[in-house]
């Protein structure tokens, strides 16, 4: 059937790029367009199985498919009980006249147009997050908008179907594993469905981040809400650290926050109250913490030496282990041993993780690097940070040999580059006992 959906003059005369999916995974095509913010069509063909997806400024508006199952007219007879001819026809006559199909077939036919959009937005959704699972195939995209697929109701934000793709991929995870016991069901079963009882954001977080959101506060109205002392001696031990990079020690809570920033400031916070959440795990959070703290030294100094974001590395790898903390709370109600426990805490603290990260309002970056550090070839953003992570949680456990595959993609091709962490992992371990120091 030709139609708006098929290749067409008018489609091949326009600009276009192309490639193999196995070089230009689908995710990475994606967030190209929303970030250019570019209008046009991209073509994804993987085996027998033809894709199209419209683009307007960055947003998806429009899909189609001549699949089983993925056609749209059918998906349209089903839903509202209309001939399949009529809504043929209206698809030639949208295409003939330039104009909107799905507004055309709401005139005509009486359908609301937010059902239809519904329609549509759902068999977007699904095409998008099964095609991001090709790991070969073609792609096209062009900058050719058939007018019939303008001025409709929907607008998709991919990144976030990207985002909830991920989420989709650990639910098939967790549920192949689901196999176990009873009582490792009921936590897989929680987490699948996402109905885990999140605990809220600690008081003093709130209150430093409403804060910290306020764009009338000075500095010394931002800080004037961090009257525990340990906290403050915290923030002054890590910023006088010798792996934090300052030169010249620092007197005063305010001079600490205008030199390690609000975003580090933010983070350190988070690990002081974090180190009060399960009082009954307070060895085992001590060793998270103390581990957390030294990927970030190490993330923060790695990123420094590349010419990167340091503070944001220091931040993410500060942050990452996060899921390990409330898993351990959320599991302590049931009757677990030590093995199956530490079995669900190493599969799950990512997801539990990101969830926890995202309810807090933690940046989009945070969240992507709290939910693939372990396996960062799985991240749909942030790549380059997620890399850094994982390569600094590797050398923080003194882990060899090391991914070359990461290495490779951060570029560190000296041999001898490791040589300054591997050589004073012992010097940072006492530092960071000194910083985490109660006293």
């Amino acid at each position: 059937m030709q139609t708006i959906f098929s290749d067409q003059n008018d489609e091949r005369l326009t600009r276009s790029i192309e490639g193999s999916l196995s070089l230009m995974p689908l995710a990475d095509l994606i967030q190209w367009i929303e970030t250019s913010k570019k209008s046009g069509t991209l073509i994804a063909s993987h085996e027998d199985c033809i894709r199209r997806f419209f683009f307007q400024n960055g947003r998806l508006i429009f899909v189609w498919c001549d699949r089983e199952g993925e056609r749209l007219y059918e998906a349209i007879r089903d839903q509202f009980g209309l001939p399949m001819e009529r809504i043929l026809d209206a698809l030639k006559q949208a295409e003939q006249l330039g104009i909107s199909f799905v507004g055309l077939l709401s005139s005509e036919e009486g359908i609301p147009l937010e059902r239809l959009g519904g329609l549509i937005t759902t068999l977007a959704e699904k095409s998008l997050t099964t095609s991001l699972a090709w790991r070969a195939g073609h792609f096209r995209f062009n900058d050719f908008l058939p007018a019939a697929v303008l001025c409709g109701p929907v607008n998709i934000k991919p990144t976030q179907v990207l985002l909830d793709s991920t989420v989709q991929i650990d639910e098939a995870r967790l549920t192949e594993q689901s196999n176990l016991d009873p009582v490792l069901n009921e936590v897989y079963e929680l987490i699948r469905k996402g109905a885990i009882d999140i605990p809220p954001l600690p008081t003093e977080m709130q209150l430093l981040m409403d804060k910290i959101n306020n764009p009338g506060l000075t500095i010394d109205q931002i800080i004037e809400c961090l009257t525990d002392p340990l906290l403050v001696s915290k923030i002054l031990r890590v910023c006088n650290s010798s792996f934090y990079g300052r030169r010249g020690k620092v007197d005063t809570l305010r001079d600490a926050v205008v030199y390690m920033g609000l975003k580090s400031l933010m983070s350190i916070v988070t690990v002081n109250a974090l180190s009060g959440f399960a009082p009954r795990h307070a060895e085992q959070i001590e060793q998270i913490l103390h581990h957390s703290m030294m990927v970030g030294m190490i993330a923060k100094q790695l990123t420094r030496d590349m010419g990167g974001n340091h503070d944001q590395a220091f931040v993410c790898g500060l942050l990452h282990d996060i899921g390990w903390i409330v898993m351990l709370e959320m599991l302590s109600k049931y009757d677990l041993d030590r093995e199956k426990r530490d079995l669900l805490m190493h599969e799950h603290h990512e997801t539990l993780g990101a969830l926890v990260a995202k309810k807090w309002n933690f940046t989009e970056e945070i969240q992507e690097v709290i939910k693939c550090h372990h396996r960062p070839d799985r991240a749909q953003s942030y790549k380059n940070l997620v890399q850094i992570i994982y390569l600094s949680d590797q050398l923080a456990k003194n882990e060899q040999p090391l991914s070359d595959d990461v290495v490779s993609a951060l570029s560190l091709h000296s041999e001898d580059w490791t040589t300054p962490f591997v050589d004073h992992l012992d010097e940072l371990d006492q530092e960071i006992n000194s910083i985490l120091s109660p006293q």
